[in-house]
């Protein structure tokens, strides 16, 4: 199957730190895809440069057009499914809508996941300007009972994106805060974002001291975003392809009307985006 990794940042082709991304998640991907399973990074020239802008809901949600152009492209390029690498679900709902493949997103598969693995989930974000907005998502998708507390991790932007390089920093800042979330009553621990998690998993830079990566905090467990969102796109490519239903169309995910697109035809457009694609 063809899975298209739908990016929220603008990237550009032989820019280092979007090379350095793609390997990190390939080598997250290959701890736990089928064989078969081809991923590709979809990536736009256009949109939010580097992490500072994804602190603020205003930018976010300006930028989250990206996303579901990315998505109604792969459904064009006969890509079998969307995997969006943001935790905020950028356009989820509205992606599944437009579109008639599989879209997933980490945010909401982490989230599905964490209530199999425990009770209690406590999250630690990339900022503390984001929490209040994923306490909004949590509760839109009915699972404010199942959180135990948000923290935010103590970096900058560009503390956060030299992770993926070196993550040493990372993973002993993310150890105080996890400690902190677990005498909270968090019994499973997200990492929620696309390169704190993969960052953790690996642990690029700290391989000697965690040559595992980093999966628990004193015995609490780190769920691996990348990995649960990968393996539901999976799951519902799966089930469509062998006739299983996979989605409802009834209300929430009613595909438009031919009329509908004609009144929308204006602003289901957008001429600015050009896209470019990475093997992952």
């Amino acid at each position: 199957m063809k899975i298209c990794l739908a990016n929220v940042a603008a990237g550009h082709k032989g820019d280092a730190f979007v090379e350095r991304l793609v390997e990190i998640w390939k080598q997250n991907f290959n701890l736990v895809k089928q064989k078969d399973t081809q991923i590709t990074s979809r990536f736009s020239t256009w949109g939010v440069q580097g992490l500072d802008g994804f602190f603020f809901s205003n930018i976010d949600a300006l930028n989250a057009q990206v996303v579901y152009h990315s998505a109604v492209s792969a459904e064009k390029d006969g890509f079998d499914a969307v995997l969006i690498t943001c935790f905020g679900d950028p356009m989820l709902r509205q992606i599944r809508q437009a579109v008639d493949i599989p879209v997933v997103s980490i945010g909401e598969s982490a989230l599905l996941m964490a209530t199999l693995m425990g009770h209690k989930f406590g999250i630690i974000h990339i900022s503390e300007y984001n929490i209040l907005e994923t306490r909004h998502t949590i509760a839109k998708y009915g699972l404010t009972e199942r959180l135990a507390n948000i923290r935010s991790i103590n970096e900058n932007p560009r503390e956060q994106g030299g992770a993926i390089f070196d993550a040493g920093h990372a993973i002993e800042n993310f150890k105080k805060v996890a400690r902190a979330l677990i005498a909270d009553g968090a019994e499973v621990l997200i990492p929620a974002c696309g390169l704190m998690s993969p960052a953790l998993r690996l642990a690029p830079g700290a391989e000697k001291e965690y040559p595992n990566g980093l999966t628990e905090v004193d015995g609490v467990p780190i769920l691996d975003v990348m990995s649960c969102g990968i393996k539901m796109a999976e799951t519902l490519v799966s089930l469509k392809k062998n006739g299983s239903s996979w989605i409802s169309r009834k209300n929430m995910y009613v595909r438009p009307t031919m009329e509908g697109l004609e009144s929308g035809r204006m602003v289901l457009r957008d001429d600015r985006m050009n896209f470019w694609d990475s093997a992952v």
